[in-house]
Order: structure tokens, then C-alpha cells, then sequence
């Protein structure tokens, strides 16, 4: 099998001459154990890349991602962005198009993570990938599909995804727009705006405020230590230890608060 590479760019502190090889599918083994996508490993031919970038004089990584897991982990103390992306292809294939780089861009780290098959293929090609980068490094993210985890990140985090879930924990302040998919979020270090299309809703343990506008799915907010306002469409609202609720629109589905500091606003 061979992969048509439509570009990787390596600037200074990637790893410099990387070359993608090719594995059989008794090799494949993505780092990602327990990935949902993992499990057709067997049936997917896999190849890795890693790169990493000096992030000294960053304030921000840029991020743009397709199909496959995406994971964003701080490490106290790293001065770099590590990246490592692992790719799986249909074995049979040999049309996929990977454009896989990372870059420096101002005072913005730029990456890209993005797989297209031109022909037909039984299993849709992705690429998940793993990115360790300094706690007070700020995210801006937009994926495709596939499911996110962002932890440990201090700085301020923006994030357009199209579907999947998402789980953030020990994160800043959080701007979120979703197509579809679950969504957790646990100690937010700042203020919380969500915009969603579907898919349950569970935010806890946040410093500021919280705003959310829901097409459909449960929402349970716990736990802020700021107000919390809500636009709803459909499914259930939980909402309890606040300093102040707001439910702009509910649609159909039961609302429930308690233990709310503060004035309450109930359209």
C-alpha cells in the first residue's frame, strides 16, 4: 500500500527528515488503547508521525483537525508542543491524501491534521492524534468529527466542532460551539459560552459564568460560582449550586434548580 503524502511542512524543532512507513495491519497499534476508532484497527492498515515544535515565544496553538480522536493534554513545564499523529487507511487503498504539519505562524503555532480519500474505500480513513503542550499555552480548535479530551490546559481554550464527544476537565475559559455529540466539563477555571446542536450537556466546578444556548439534550450544571443562563430547545434542565439562574427559553422537557445564591429567572 502507499499513501500520497499532499503535504507535510517541517519547520524548525519538528523532527526533522520524518518519514511516514508503511505497516501491516498485525502491526497497527494505535497509542490511543482505547480509542472507539481502535477497534478496527485489524481491518486498517496504520502509519505514525510525530513532530514537535519550540513553544517558548507562543501564546497559541491554532489547530485544524478531521476525522479520528483528538487529544490535548498540558504538562507543567514542557517548552514544546508535541504532537503524535497516528493514521489509519483502508489497506487496499492507495488514493488517500494526508496533510499533516505543524509551523510557526507569528506568535501562533499553526497544525494541521486532515485525511481525504478520493475513491471508494470500506473504512473511512482518519487520524487520531495526541498533543502535549505547555499549561498556559491558549487552544484554538476546529474539528471535524471524532471525540475530543482537553485536560490540564490553564489558558483559554476556543473550540468549533462538528460531531463527537467532548470531555474537558481542568481547562480556563471555555467558548464552545457544537454540531452534535456529548459534552462534560469539570473544573473551568473562568467563564463557560456553549453553543450547541444536540446531545446531553454536563458542566461542573466552574469559576465564572455560564452561558448556553441547546438545540436538544439534557443539560446538568452544577457547582459555578458565577450565573448561569440557559436557552433551550428540548430534553430536561438540571441546574444547582449557582450564583444566579436565568432559563431564557426551555421548549419541552422539565426544568429543576435548588440551592441557587441569587435572583432566578424562569421563562
Amino acid at each position: 500500500m502507499s499513501i500520497r503524502i499532499a503535504t507535510i511542512s517541517l519547520t524548525v524543532g519538528l523532527v526533522l527528515g520524518a518519514t511516514i512507513f508503511g505497516a501491516s495491519y498485525s502491526e497497527a497499534e494505535s497509542i490511543f488503547s482505547l480509542s472507539d476508532s481502535a477497534k478496527t484497527n485489524a481491518e486498517l492498515a496504520h502509519t505514525q508521525q510525530k513532530m514537535t515544535l519550540d513553544s517558548q515565544s507562543l501564546n497559541q496553538l491554532v489547530a485544524n483537525t478531521g476525522a479520528g480522536q483528538l487529544t490535548v493534554k498540558g504538562v507543567e513545564g514542557q517548552t514544546q508542543i508535541e504532537v503524535t499523529a497516528d493514521i489509519y487507511t483502508d489497506k487496499d487503498s492507495d488514493d488517500v491524501d494526508i496533510e499533516l504539519t505543524l509551523n510557526k505562524q507569528g506568535d501562533n503555532a499553526m497544525f494541521v491534521a486532515d485525511i481525504q480519500s478520493d475513491g471508494f474505500m470500506e473504512h473511512s480513513p482518519f487520524i487520531d492524534v495526541l498533543i502535549t503542550v505547555p499549561t498556559g499555552l491558549a487552544l484554538d480548535i476546529t474539528d471535524g468529527s471524532g471525540s475530543i479530551t482537553i485536560s490540564d490546559v490553564a489558558a483559554n481554550i476556543k473550540l468549533k466542532d462538528g460531531s463527537g464527544s467532548i470531555v474537558m476537565q481542568k481547562v480556563g475559559a471555555v467558548t464552545l460551539a457544537d454540531g452534535s455529540g456529548s459534552i462534560n466539563m469539570k473544573d473551568v477555571n473562568g467563564d463557560v459560552t456553549l453553543q450547541d446542536g444536540s446531545g446531553s450537556i454536563s458542566i461542573s466546578q466552574v469559576a465564572g459564568d455560564i452561558e448556553v444556548s441547546d438545540g436538544s439534550g439534557s443539560i446538568n450544571i452544577d457547582q459555578v460560582n458565577g450565573k448561569v443562563t440557559i436557552s433551550d430547545g428540548s430534553g430536561g434542565i438540571n441546574v444547582s449550586n449557582t450564583k444566579g439562574l436565568e432559563i431564557v427559553s426551555a421548549g419541552s422537557g422539565g426544568v429543576n434548580h435548588q440551592h441557587i445564591d441569587g435572583p432566578i429567572i424562569v421563562n
